[in-house]
């Protein structure tokens, strides 16, 4: 068993193991994909960065209003793109150690430099298992910097830059327009062009466009701007009214009144409707299901009560000669 381990950067010694699993029948889990696009530029007075706000996971958008810019320290913001919950906490993570650095060099100005390698070297002991990049921008007292860093730890020095799904759009746009001497509004017409363009050509790319502006005197701007907003119900038509011409103070005399007499109208009965009773379960009558054929009984079988008049007589008559 080999025990010298890679630990500054990926680890290959499990790659033959898995070939040989897959030979022998066993399906892997097919990968999550995820969509973003994040642009970084710098301009004559400081660097900003944009991104979109969706989120997606596979084929399915799951938020259309995800923050993707970060706050690294009050100079020092950053862009990412990957899984949205570990972007979250290694954002937060990220926060307090710039924060704790800031405390260690006395409260001086945090060094962009130094948040970049602090990113560095987290998501290089991480190896990989964080698929989150980043684009890093600020300002300090040596000037604007902008950093690109990758989930594997790799960094990148540019004046302009893009990671995501939509990043070749993006990137397409930045080649071809971007100046050094560019103005604010300039710059920020642009990144939202390269934006919006990684939106239309991206499917995991949408929604609105956040920004942050870091200029070199530490102030700090963000905004949103909508591209496509939610679709209104059509509006009716309005109705055009007949025009109205009132005429007042005219003097009217009246030659002739005729009265009509209406005729007479009945008046149509109306019927109250009566409410009628619930009928109580018991006192509804059992009807059995069958018909119950019995005989006529003859005179002789008939008791004393059942008897007709003339015939109890004669019963009673017989009962007494028995008795006597």
């Amino acid at each position: 068993m080999n025990t010298n381990h890679c630990y500054g950067g990926f680890n290959y010694e499990n790659f033959l193991r898995n070939e040989e699993i897959i030979k022998m029948g066993y399906k892997p889990p097919l990968p999550i994909t995820t969509g973003t696009t994040v642009v970084g530029l710098e301009f004559n007075a400081g660097v900003m960065i944009a991104t979109d706000t969706r989120a997606t996971r596979n084929s399915l958008i799951s938020s259309n209003a995800t923050q993707k810019i970060y706050r690294l320290h009050r100079n020092v913001y950053c862009g990412g793109s990957g899984y949205a919950s570990d972007l979250f906490k290694l954002s937060r993570l990220l926060e307090k150690q710039c924060e704790l650095h800031y405390f260690a060099i006395n409260k001086r100005i945090l060094p962009v430099v130094c948040a970049k390698q602090l990113i560095k070297t987290l998501l290089t002991s991480l190896m990989g298992r964080m698929l989150i990049s980043f684009v890093v921008g600020g300002v300090d007292p040596e000037g604007v910097h902008l950093y690109s860093v990758h989930f594997d730890g790799t960094t990148e020095v540019s004046r302009y830059t893009s990671i995501g799904s939509g990043q070749y759009c993006a990137m397409g746009i930045m080649e071809s327009l971007w100046r050094p001497d560019m103005t604010e509004d300039e710059a920020r017409e642009l990144i939202f062009d390269a934006v919006r363009s990684g939106i239309e050509n991206d499917q995991s790319s949408g929604s609105s466009i956040d920004l942050v502006v870091i200029r070199t005197n530490y102030t700090v701007s963000k905004c949103t701007e909508e591209i496509y907003k939610s679709l209104k119900p059509e509006h009716k038509p309005l109705t055009v009214k007949p025009e109205i011409n009132i005429i007042n103070n005219l003097d009217l005399i009246i030659e002739e009144e005729s009265v009509i007499p209406l005729p007479h109208v009945k008046p149509r009965p109306i019927h109250q409707k009566t409410e009628k009773k619930p009928i109580r379960r018991d006192a509804v009558r059992r009807t059995p299901a069958f018909t119950q054929i019995t005989l006529k009984p003859s005179t002789e079988d008939i008791d004393d009560d059942d008897a007709p008049p003339n015939k109890k007589r004669k019963i009673q008559q017989l009962f007494r000669e028995k008795i006597l």
